[in-house]
């Protein structure tokens, strides 16, 4: 991974294991697109490495939304439960 990708991966990562370690039973995310995204259409690798990194905390992806931010680019919302780990 790159230096942002695994910025990005880490900080996630670390808010859903606080989220865990708090007990919760939901983990709720933002995922903005990244700027070297400059196509609409193919992988978006970025949030799959953070939806991995989340994962990996015991987490198990439920629920996606996409929104947009000021500027129009794609935002998504997934929603994660807890799993038994």
């Amino acid at each position: 991974m790159g230096i942002f990708k695994d910025a990005k991966a880490n900080m996630v990562a670390q808010d859903a294991r606080k989220a865990r370690q708090a007990g919760r039973q939901v983990f709720a995310a933002m995922l903005n697109t990244p700027f070297t995204q400059h196509t609409m259409s193919g992988e978006i690798a970025d949030w799959a490495i953070m939806i991995e990194a989340i994962e990996a905390e015991g987490w198990q992806l439920t629920h996606w939304a996409i929104g947009m931010d000021t500027k129009g680019r794609p935002q998504a919302y997934p929603v994660f439960h807890g799993r038994m780990m």
